[in-house]
């Protein structure tokens, strides 16, 4: 069974193509090229790219200040590439509004709680040792719902 797929990724047709090709080449005043040679070699090397992606492309190669000339195929490909990018960024859920705000402020939701040892025995070693980093489980394990959701997430749940 063979799913339909999202416009942002459905290749280019060779009418739709044709039609955004034509479009560019009135733009920058490209003469025609009767024999179809140049129409095919550029969608042989751009069909692969959504015709969304190629249209924003061919607009933005259209704006460029200063351009005369009509464009590679390397130049439309990086062009319909960012569009393509800024077309799927559009599509991602807005961001969060709100900073995020820990449940725990000693461990940052991660479960363990950050100490400084200035070489004493605060660490609980005996003998004399320098100063180091260490952690302890944070007390808030059991309560803090982000930490049990990561722990629930990484059991592959």
């Amino acid at each position: 069974m063979k799913t339909a797929l999202p416009t942002l990724y459905q290749p280019t047709t060779d009418v739709e193509f044709l039609r955004v090709f034509n479009r560019l080449c009135v733009a920058l005043r490209e003469p025609p090229d009767d024999t179809g040679v140049t129409q095919q070699t550029y969608f042989e090397l751009l069909h692969d790219l959504p015709i969304a992606a190629l249209e924003d492309g061919a607009t933005a190669v259209m704006r460029e200040p200063g351009r005369r000339f009509f464009p590679t195929a390397a130049e439309w490909r990086t062009a319909a590439e960012r569009a393509q990018v800024e077309q799927l960024r559009k599509a991602l859920p807005p961001s969060r509004e709100a900073p995020w705000v820990h449940e725990c402020g000693a461990c940052e939701d991660t479960g363990w709680k950050y100490h400084d040892c200035d070489g004493s025995n605060v660490c609980g070693r005996e003998k004399p040792h320098a100063a180091h980093a260490y952690v302890t489980p944070c007390p808030c394990r059991s309560s803090n719902r982000t930490y049990q959701r990561h722990q629930t997430f990484g059991a592959g749940a």
